[in-house]
């Protein structure tokens, strides 16, 4: 090959690697949030008016990274590689939505169970975390899916990853004991592929007592959704938009979501009424 045709091949590969890297979400919530234009009240972070989330399995989007994770009884550890085989290091990773680094862990045996978690990096590049008491108790452990996002700073761009395990907890089985309840769970749409506004009503467990929504995470309250079939992995992570209803003694929290392949799912409401709190529902989607 001669050194013309050389030089052509090579501005041919930069500028499709220009394209490529310019379509990609340029904002550390674009990849999860379509058209991310937060709209900021009372100091918290809401989704814009056009904003909606997207549901991915991570491994088919075949980020430069790979998820290695372990389980403890009561904590844990995750690592973050990257193609050279180089771990991520607190010091390479930004900040988003007030953490480093989000540990979806979703349970599908054993018990149905969600977590969402913050690990913190050691000096060695692994990224520790602890179970809640409220996750452990009642909880004999299981297969446990685990989605991770996060924001590398030299790209600025989100990366998800993706990885499984199973985990032991010399616990008798119990229910997950929620402090709160949902009222309802209303949609414009069922039907797959079509955007969906997801209205989740909710209400303190005592109907006498104001539920008062706190801020977790920089705004009022995070939902993820996953497939109940656990063979059909991925997740959305959504957080609210504002409709004004966020702070009635029975607070709406309104999520946008596309909504994936015609299935049943379940949607996980992540709330702060003086502490964590846990709440799921049921969503069919239609063809």
């Amino acid at each position: 090959m001669n050194k013309r045709l050389q030089l052509i091949l090579i501005s041919v590969l930069a500028l499709g690697l220009f394209v490529l890297l310019k379509s990609l979400p340029d904002t550390h919530c674009a990849l999860l949030h379509v058209d991310h234009q937060p709209v900021l009240d009372k100091g918290l972070e809401f989704c814009g008016v056009n904003e909606q989330a997207n549901f991915y399995r991570p491994k088919d989007l075949q980020f430069p990274v790979k998820a290695e994770i372990k389980f403890n009884q009561k904590d844990g550890e995750l690592r973050l590689i990257k193609t050279d085989g180089k771990l991520y290091y607190d010091y390479e990773i930004g900040l988003s939505h007030t953490q480093k680094v989000h540990l979806h862990l979703k349970q599908n045996t054993g018990r149905n169970d969600y977590i969402h978690l913050h690990p913190v990096s050691d000096d060695f590049g692994v990224w520790r975390f602890k179970f809640p008491e409220e996750f452990l108790r009642g909880n004999p452990g299981g297969a446990l899916q685990a989605y991770v996002d996060f924001v590398p700073l030299r790209s600025g761009r989100t990366i998800l990853a993706e990885a499984d395990g199973t985990w032991s907890n010399e616990s008798e089985l119990g229910e997950r004991v929620s402090r709160n309840k949902i009222v309802s769970l209303t949609t414009n749409t069922y039907k797959t592929g079509e955007s969906a506004t997801l209205r989740v009503k909710l209400a303190s467990g005592t109907t006498s007592q104001a539920l008062k929504l706190k801020p977790i995470m920089g705004t009022l309250g995070h939902a993820v959704i996953f497939s109940t079939d656990p063979k059909k992995t991925g997740y959305a992570h959504m957080h609210p938009s504002l409709e004004g209803q966020e702070y009635e003694s029975q607070p709406t929290l309104a999520f946008k979501l596309k909504l994936p392949a015609a299935g049943d799912y379940e949607i996980w409401i992540n709330i702060d009424d003086g502490a964590n709190d846990y709440l799921v529902a049921p969503l069919r989607v239609t063809n």
